[in-house]
């Protein structure tokens, strides 16, 4: 029988790549040498986290067992980081980044609780985004690159619960998702240094975001 992993990849190559639905690829494990644990959900009710019209809303980038990438090789999990100097790097990219537009809503992907808000990363337009932490069952979720407005365009704070589908940000002029997920416990996000072992904190979000691109509900503007 298939494997779980195998059929999220299946769906990863229809959904991504129309053209070449004769192969199909797994996502590999990442680093090679000493892989981070894949984040895994328990939830039954789940969302797809960016409410948006972007046509290519539900495409997750990851590196395959092919030697190849599915989706854009910089937006995946462990792509050298920054990206003008990619040839160059100094650390690793610790999430996946999803399609959007400035403006977008972001959702709860399951119930969980607000732990933590604080500036992430400047936009070529000079807004400065935020990383928005929510743990989940399992997991922590950073929703990251989102408005400094947030969660007072919500009517949220700081430890309070929210339910799956829930709006909880709103994305930056980054136009995109940064999405990470971290071990339970978790209250702040973690840098990846280049040439260094994955931070023990860090959980790839590849398969996570793969079963929610299958199965997850999807709300739309």
């Amino acid at each position: 029988m298939p494997s779980r992993r195998l059929l999220l990849a299946a769906f990863a190559a229809l959904a991504i790549a129309p053209a070449c639905r004769a192969e199909i690829f797994e996502p590999v494990a990442q680093p090679a040498d000493n892989p981070a644990p894949f984040a895994e959900s328990r939830a039954t009710i789940r969302y797809w986290p960016v409410v948006t019209t972007h046509p290519r809303w539900r495409e997750v980038s990851f590196e395959t067992d092919g030697g190849g990438f599915a989706g854009v090789e910089l937006r995946r999990f462990n792509a050298p980081r920054p990206a003008p100097r990619a040839d160059n790097p100094t650390r690793r990219h610790v999430g996946i980044d999803l399609f959007a537009r400035p403006g977008d809503a972001v959702i709860a992907v399951e119930d969980g609780r607000l732990v933590d808000f604080y500036p992430f990363l400047r936009a070529r337009t000079g807004e400065m985004s935020y990383a928005l932490l929510v743990a989940h069952d399992g997991y922590v979720a950073n929703y990251g690159e989102v408005r400094e407005s947030s969660l007072r365009d919500n009517g949220l704070a700081l430890g309070q619960d929210v339910g799956a589908g829930q709006p909880v940000a709103t994305i930056s002029d980054t136009a995109q998702l940064h999405f990470e997920t971290y071990v339970s416990g978790t209250s702040r996000g973690q840098s990846w240094a280049h040439g260094a072992p994955c931070p023990a904190r860090v959980l790839n979000p590849t398969l996570l975001l793969l079963d929610l691109a299958r199965d997850g509900r999807r709300l739309t503007p």
